[in-house]
């Protein structure tokens, strides 16, 4: 009896005729834990210092890491892990060494602070992605609450132990549900990728930028006082009233309010959020579309 089936061919494939790329995967560490997490630092001759210091390229804000922790080198094209006297010891795959050369996948353990080294360009990506899913906002691409969660808390510990300034900024797009109801859900969906762009246009690097509720973002500023997060505020307001943002060929009108407040000595993150949470309510109910 005949098949009912089509008869499906297998596909046979070739090797690409193109000739192979002569550059290597650059040899990187990727931060695991903490802060930073998914954060990649890219291994070459210069050394790599790991420690409390603020003057280490990997910095562990953790009294469990010494101020000069370890240190990774580049000897005849092998990254070498030498560990600095430390008090709590560097550990490799969880063996406590003096040195060690790192091999691909390695988990270098400093404190709580776990780095992954990679030379594997597909480990890498897939690690990276794997670590986005857990602190990445899908749509908008800006961190999320869960790791504004972490990193405020941090951020406050150590701005309260080396008095130093810190402010928090919160803001809303004003009038969110008007436009999910006039435009549609996918409109709103562009206006907050369009909102986080903007902000992140008007931010640093350093500066953490985290989408934490539906139309609410915060942006936490380390080492700024209040007067300057106040400027730096005025500035995303500014930028995100005078840009625009086009849905289906149609101009959407969007303004955000925005929330400041400066960390107090010795505050707790609970307070500076509510704190800066009731500027914000404060900016809405003002006039919307504006920095309190």
């Amino acid at each position: 009896m005949a098949s009912v089936h089509p008869v499906r061919r297998t596909t046979v494939s070739f090797p690409s005729d193109r000739p192979k790329s002569d550059r290597q995967p650059q040899p990187c560490l990727v931060v695991m834990t903490g802060p930073e997490m998914g954060r990649r630092i890219e291994l070459s001759y210069e050394e790599v210092s790991i420690g409390r210091s603020e003057e280490c390229t990997v910095r562990v804000n953790s009294d469990a890491v010494s101020r000069r922790h370890a240190v990774i080198n580049c000897v005849l094209g092998h990254f070498i892990v030498v560990d600095l006297k430390s008090t709590n010891g560097t550990f490799v795959n969880d063996a406590r060494v003096e040195s060690a050369e790192l091999r691909d996948g390695d988990l270098l353990r400093a404190g709580k602070t776990v780095l992954k080294y990679l030379e594997n360009s597909v480990e890498l990506e897939y690690t990276q992605h794997i670590l986005n899913l857990a602190t990445v906002d899908s749509l908008t691409q800006l961190f999320n609450k869960r790791h504004f969660d972490e990193v405020f808390e941090k951020e406050v510990s150590r701005a309260d132990k080396g008095q130093q300034c810190l402010s928090l900024v919160l803001l809303d797009i004003d009038h969110f549900k008007r436009i999910n109801d006039g435009f549609g859900h996918p409109a709103g969906d562009a206006v907050l990728q369009h909102v986080a762009a903007v902000v992140k246009s008007q931010t640093r690097a350093c500066h953490c930028l985290c989408r934490v509720g539906g139309e609410e973002f915060a942006l936490i500023l380390a080492q700024s006082a209040l007067a300057s997060a106040l400027e730096a505020a005025e500035s995303i307001r500014a930028a995100v009233e005078h840009a625009v943002c086009e849905v289906a060929g149609a101009a959407v009108p969007v303004t955000v309010s925005l929330g400041v407040a400066e960390l107090l000595a010795g505050e707790v993150p609970e307070d500076l959020y509510q704190r800066a949470d009731a500027q914000l309510y404060a900016a809405k109910h003002s006039g919307r579309n504006r920095v309190c």
